[in-house]
């Protein structure tokens, strides 16, 4: 369906992708008009997961689970870790799964898998995972959020707490969880009332979500420092603006 924008290819044209429609480049068009910041925050949470799938590669772990991937842009996460490791995207959203498939070809996609599923559904997901060979679980695996919790529903907030501890419980100790949200706490509360119906209407339905929300979120899992920060301030206090993205690391509990 190409005559209403979809959330995945819309973020895939806000990341510089060309797997996208003309509706979904209106619709972010529109977003960008009232909010010309957005870009550059966009921008500042991509850079954050950057830094932290970095440090996991260093730290030698060499697989990754991508939940709610959307559709791979340049410079995604397949093409920051290289051949030598092992990607899994995972996407409910069939347009999304599609259009990767598409565009996984050639040497970069050597290692890398999308599966449909639902990430609410951590026993489904890890056991698709299981299932293909897709990823050895018995070995650390960094799970990657990009900019996903911010488009899932208010009710969904006590349920993330349970999802994220199953994935917690079924990673083998070293896993990592690698987490990016927007959220309200540097906007006045006139300036969330305003963008998030302007979002809304333009692309979905938006929930920005306080630190105390996430911590929630993220509660079976070890914080790492420095904790939950703005995403411009991971792993330190950078100076810059904030983005008004969270970004969060934490490790499965041994």
């Amino acid at each position: 369906m190409t005559e209403g924008p979809n959330l995945a290819r819309a973020t895939n044209y806000l990341m510089g992708g060309g797997a996208n429609f003309a509706a979904d480049r209106a619709a972010v068009n529109e977003m960008l008009a009232m909010d010309p910041g957005l870009g550059r925050r966009i921008q500042a949470s991509r850079a954050f997961v950057s830094r932290a799938v970095r440090d996991a590669l260093d730290d030698g772990c060499d697989q990754f689970l991508e939940l709610g991937a959307g559709i791979p842009a340049p410079g995604g996460l397949h093409s920051l870790v290289g051949p030598a490791a092992r990607v899994v995207y995972v996407d409910v959203d069939p347009v999304a799964v599609a259009s990767t498939r598409e565009v996984l070809v050639g040497p970069d996609a050597d290692g890398v898998a999308v599966v449909q599923a639902d990430l609410h559904d951590a026993d489904g997901v890890l056991a698709q995972v299981t299932a293909g060979g897709l990823l050895d679980l018995g070995r650390p695996v960094t799970v990657v959020c990009s900019s996903v919790l911010q488009w899932l529903a208010d009710s969904d907030g006590p349920t993330l707490a349970r999802v994220f501890a199953t994935y917690h419980d079924g990673l083998a100790p070293g896993s990592l969880l690698v987490i990016s949200t927007a959220h309200p706490d540097d906007l006045a509360d006139h300036e969330a009332d305003e963008k998030q119906p302007i979002i809304s209407r333009a692309v979905a339905p938006v929930r920005l979500r306080g630190r105390s929300e996430l911590a929630r979120i993220v509660g079976a899992w070890d914080l790492l420092p420095p904790g939950i920060v703005d995403v411009v301030d991971w792993p330190e206090t950078s100076g810059a603006d904030t983005a008004g993205f969270y970004g969060v690391v934490c490790a499965a509990r041994r």
